[in-house]
């Protein structure tokens, strides 16, 4: 394997949006709506009176729905990126799934989660301009391991 950078890469993005998605959607999926009364809701209180906390509850727990999707998504789109790149096999199918992650990932969270996006923007463009010398790929055999002819009589 010799695409270690965009496949760390990749990867890293993946493990950030399963854990910041993930858990986000998580959390607020199983949240009731008296838990989300006393602890999230006085953070959002700032312009919603105390009126409102029903419909607050419903509008940020369809935003934990969405972000769920968007993670399946994301899922499904990175981690065959990795397996095309693995080996160096696919670079180009690579590259183009790993900016369709970063897509999904800014248009699914309504561009909050850009840093996320980032990652799989970076590991895209690295899979397209990054090039593998001919003692890189993956059909280079290294003959440092055998012994001359001379050193073996």
């Amino acid at each position: 394997m010799k695409r270690k950078r965009e496949v760390i890469i990749g990867l890293a993005g993946v493990i950030l949006c399963v854990v910041l998605l993930g858990g986000f959607s998580l959390t607020i999926t199983t949240m009731e709506e008296k838990t989300f009364a006393e602890t999230v809701f006085p953070i959002l209180q700032e312009d919603v009176s105390k009126d409102y906390v029903s419909e607050s509850f419903v509008a940020v727990k369809a935003l934990a729905v969405w972000f769920g999707v968007t993670l399946l998504i994301v899922l499904s789109l990175a981690l065959p990126a990795t397996v095309c790149i693995w080996r160096n096999r696919y670079p180009k199918w690579a590259a183009f799934l790993y900016l369709a992650a970063g897509l999904t990932t800014l248009n699914g969270t309504q561009m909050l989660a850009f840093p996320l996006a980032f990652f799989f923007f970076i590991a895209g463009s690295l899979c397209l301009f990054r090039k593998i010398t001919s003692r890189e790929g993956a059909n280079y055999v290294s003959n440092k391991s055998q012994k001359s002819n001379i050193a073996r009589i």
